[in-house]
């Protein structure tokens, strides 16, 4: 997992270009962020797509662009353009019902 902050803003930008990512807005507080950032883990085990974690605490210019007002949000972005989003306590299921709605993802099991 990529996770964001002002220093590598630049490498973020380029990562957002490139094609699926998905980004986690979460807080260290927030215990229902630490059972989703547990299953993104597992998602990065399948090689699925870049994920960027975004610290809601340490990042508050790139909360406000995203307009991010709970946390945790999974936030699926193509080329740089926000697909679609989800919100808080999601489990595998939940989150794959969620990435099939677009077709790129039906393969994902």
């Amino acid at each position: 997992m990529f996770e964001y902050t002002h220093d590598n803003n630049h490498e973020f930008e380029q990562l957002l270009q490139s094609g699926y990512v998905l980004l986690e807005f979460y807080a260290n507080w927030c215990g229902t962020c630490r059972s989703v950032t547990r299953m993104l883990k597992h998602l990065e085990t399948l090689d699925f797509v870049p994920i960027i974690r975004i610290d809601i605490e340490k990042n508050k210019p790139i909360v406000q662009k995203y307009l991010i007002v709970g946390v945790p949000v999974i936030m699926l972005i193509y080329q740089g353009k926000e697909i679609s989003r989800i919100s808080g306590s999601v489990n595998f299921d939940e989150f794959k019902e969620w990435i099939h709605q677009i077709d790129y993802f039906k393969e994902l099991s």
